[in-house]
């Protein structure tokens, strides 16, 4: 199957005009008074037909105008871009909608700028109109739509005019339950049909369950093309030490001004043998050694050492010294020690490692170590949840009396 789209160092410049008059002045002068903005910069990627590609980023990314370019909506500064077949698009809600007309219209008028002749929106147009759901809703102005309606009648019209390349925008994000596995049953369909399907979307479960490869932009700039499980894995790493690098830097500061008198001086990720790694397997085991400094030898001392999932901070399990019934470390001005941790069972991603040192007591802690992205586990599928649960499953065998009457039924 030839390739669906071919883009090769497509870049988008847009010229910002601090003042609406600039753009004249600077007509009538021929100097220049504005500022580039590079929405895209050198951006190279071919998709193979049949395939269904997701696209990432954060806001302001250059998603958005990416799609843009690909429906021929706004042209590219440079660069080239092919594609190979009729497509059909889900951009912001409310595009090419007019706000007068009902949503009957509008669903029409659309389906001929996709292309349709007028007896293919005559054939068309009933399924449009049922998919939709959108009942009465259909003969009023589409000015009166909530947003959920006007991403019903959009997708309606995009699924059923029967594109080659099929473009959605996050559009599944504000629609209903229902309907969101309506439209994920559709996508399925038109993936079974080997139809090319490009999703953008925040939502990075859906990414990784309905894309077979990713996109990854940022500031304009790809970042990563390949398989979304590790694309998405990587682009969660990076959200979250851009996350942690302000709380680092406040962190370290608050050290420096107020040094307390019990510090950490390292917490290092260590295989079984003793050896720093940061990349693990299901099932593996693994040492954190954290070494610590007192100030005050006599000063009795506590340690906990806590994973937390690096995507979303969530907790995963935590081990201390005073919960674990450890006598509290003391007589020394600096420690080492070393905690196993045995055929630890995380599931593929990031990790970071939340270390603190507290009392006697366990009560006032002196210090605390976050290690953002401190190691990963590896796997070669996208599975949901924190851990990997030994399991089996049984299936109730049917009894003779229901035998009997799935017999007597046939």
């Amino acid at each position: 199957m030839p390739a669906a789209i071919r883009a090769s160092e497509l870049t988008k410049h847009y010229n910002l005009y601090r003042r609406p008059v600039d753009r004249l002045i600077e007509a009538v002068t021929r100097r220049p008074r504005h500022t580039v903005f590079p929405a895209l910069e050198d951006v190279s990627f071919q998709i193979e037909g049949g395939q269904t590609i997701g696209i990432i980023g954060r806001n302001g990314a250059g998603k958005s105008t990416l799609l843009k370019l690909l429906c021929g909506v706004t042209r590219a500064s440079s660069g080239s871009l092919e594609t190979n077949g009729s497509i059909a698009s889900i951009l912001e809600l409310g595009t090419g909608f007019h706000p007068e007309f009902s949503g009957r219209d509008n669903a029409a008028l659309n389906a001929a700028i996709l292309g349709l002749s007028p007896a293919q929106i005559r054939r068309a147009l009933p399924d449009i109109l049922e998919f939709s759901e959108l009942g009465s809703f259909l003969d009023r102005p589409v000015k009166t739509y909530s947003s959920g309606m006007y991403m019903r009648l959009a997708f309606s019209v995009a699924v059923n005019v029967d594109p080659d390349i099929l473009i959605i925008d996050e559009a599944l994000a504000v629609g209903d339950g229902n309907f969101q596995k309506k439209c994920i049953d559709k996508i399925r369909q038109f993936q079974e049909r080997s139809k090319t399907i490009l999703f953008c979307s925040h939502a990075l479960y859906y990414i990784s369950s309905i894309c077979q490869r990713t996109l990854w932009l940022d500031h304009g700039s790809l970042m990563r093309y390949g398989p979304s499980v590790d694309v998405v894995h990587e682009y969660e790493s990076f959200l979250l030490q851009q996350e942690r690098h302000a709380a680092a830097a406040t962190q370290e500061s608050a050290r420096a001004s107020e040094l307390s008198p019990v510090r950490f001086s390292d917490v290092t990720v260590c295989d079984r043998f003793g050896a720093p790694r940061s990349q693990f397997s299901r099932g593996d085991d693994l040492q954190v050694r954290v070494r610590v400094r007192s100030d005050d030898p006599r000063q009795p001392i506590h340690l906990l050492v806590g994973i937390h999932r690096a995507a979303d901070d969530l907790q995963c399990f935590a081990v201390s010294t005073h919960a674990d019934g450890l006598a509290p470390l003391e007589g020394r001005s600096e420690y080492e020690v070393t905690v196993r941790l045995s055929s630890v069972p995380l599931l593929r991603g990031e990790y970071t490692i939340i270390a603190f040192v507290g009392d006697e007591h366990a009560m006032h802690v002196f210090d605390r170590r976050d290690v953002s992205s401190a190691f990963s586990m590896t796997g070669d599928k996208y599975e949901i949840g924190v851990l990997s649960v030994a399991h089996d499953w049984v299936m109730e065998s049917p009894s003779a009396n229901e035998l009997a009457a799935m017999s007597s039924e046939v």
